[in-house]
């Protein structure tokens, strides 16, 4: 008797006897090989599952995006910043090229914009014309103080 290759199943030939046994070993052969590859399919798709639930896990997770830009002026009209992604909260804090302006601090969110001066005040306002979130970043108008000529603006956002 001949035997296969890969699961040394029998492979009769015309002179061998043929007997109960040998079918009963090679159908367990068979039984084996063919668990361990349904045990392997299973894994590949709770492998996919897994990635999936890492996706929509990853879709909800904030990131934080920093950065600067330079402040242009009034004449200049409403600034757009570019982020990657819509804002849920944008910080900004303005460094003035002179000393004989205040430092602020502002947040910007789609209900409110919170002023704080370093004089100790803090105002909250309705969203005002020109700060505004966007799909894929935010805007200050033209005549604020975070588009102060020369000036520099950090931000920080939350996505």
């Amino acid at each position: 008797m001949n035997r296969t290759n890969n699961y040394n199943l029998c492979q009769f030939e015309e002179t061998d006897r043929v007997r109960r046994t040998d079918f009963n070993e090679d159908n367990a052969k068979i039984d084996g090989a063919v668990k361990a590859v349904d045990s392997r399919v299973n894994g590949l798709e709770a492998s996919k599952a897994d990635k999936s639930a890492l996706a929509a896990v990853d879709a909800k997770i904030s990131r934080i995006v920093t950065g600067t830009y330079a402040g242009t002026g009034g004449s200049s009209g409403v600034r757009r910043i570019s982020l990657p992604g819509r804002p849920k909260l944008v910080l900004i804090r303005t460094d003035y090229p002179s000393t004989s302006h205040h430092d602020e601090a502002i947040a910007i969110t789609d209900i409110c914009l919170c002023r704080c001066h370093t004089y100790h005040s803090l105002s909250v306002d309705p969203p005002t014309s020109g700060y505004a979130l966007e799909n894929n970043g935010f805007t200050v108008p033209a005549d604020c103080d975070q588009n102060y000529e020369n000036s520099t603006q950090h931000y920080l956002a939350i996505i």
